[in-house]
């Protein structure tokens, strides 16, 4: 009997990473809030959740428009480019789950960073009561997050094409049931194909995410409002980031690696 074909190391860091996929898929499906969580989410007024949608709204307009290079800047872009190829040009030598794992090692890092910034901000401002003018720099956090993720896998987000990806990893990494199973489908279609089923406009994909955003920090932001009890409030900005870069390393990674296998 001839010996076993062993598999290759791209073959195990695919499986690796969509198993992780079915896990954050398998996780989110249901919303896990407790009983507290929903009684705060009942008294917020209507008039508070549409504020805050579109303080969202406006917040990655004016990032999108005027705040990118400030992202990027700080983000220290060039840097994240020449580790990239530093790191694809020793997978290109050697495709080791050494190699290949790199890449997955440097989003993390850069994650855990934009996660504990956030946290902190969310808090520091929530302590005072203050909740409003916290959305922007959340949003910014947010997205510089995303933003080094994309660009430690090789997708500089600097096209409209990668802005509407970006959104759009954060509408589906928000939403649960059926919607989350649906916004998968949809991102690992494009992953294959590199085109949308549909022809999403960046205005309507904005207005989603920030429609997902609103509603995921809702209570928080609705306890932020009251001095010294709102640092709780504040905390659930650092959840909230934690589970989009969380799906966006997902996706991004698993973006990398078929770019890997069909050149595109």
């Amino acid at each position: 009997m001839g010996l076993l074909k062993r598999e290759s190391a791209w073959t195990k860091e695919y499986r690796q990473v969509w198993q992780r996929e079915q896990r954050f898929l398998e996780r989110y499906e249901t919303p896990a809030e407790t009983a507290l969580e929903r009684k705060l989410d009942a008294k917020i007024p209507p008039a508070l959740r549409e504020t805050i949608h579109g303080a969202f709204v406006k917040a990655f307009e004016v990032v999108f428009k005027k705040g990118d290079t400030v992202i990027r800047k700080a983000g220290r872009q060039e840097s994240r480019k020449q580790d990239y190829m530093i790191r694809a040009y020793l997978a290109d030598r050697r495709e080791s789950r050494r190699n290949l794992r790199a890449f997955r090692k440097a989003a993390a890092a850069a994650g855990r960073g934009n996660v504990a910034l956030s946290g902190a901000a969310g808090v520091g401002m929530g302590f005072f009561g203050v909740a409003l003018p916290d959305i922007p720099l959340f949003t910014g956090l947010l997205l510089k997050s995303i933003y080094e993720t994309a660009e430690t896998f090789g997708f500089p987000c600097d096209e409209e094409k990668e802005k509407i990806f970006a959104l759009r990893l954060i509408e589906t990494a928000l939403s649960g049931g059926a919607e989350l199973r649906e916004g998968d489908r949809r991102i690992n279609e494009f992953l294959q194909t590199d085109r949308w089923p549909d022809q999403p406009e960046l205005e309507a994909c904005i207005r989603a995410a920030a429609r997902k955003l609103s509603q995921a920090v809702a209570y928080g932001k609705f306890l932020q409002n009251i001095p010294v009890a709102g640092a709780a409030g504040g905390a659930k900005d650092a959840v909230c980031l934690r589970r989009v870069q969380q799906y966006a390393a997902i996706k991004y990674q698993k973006r990398f690696l078929i770019r890997r296998r069909t050149g595109g």
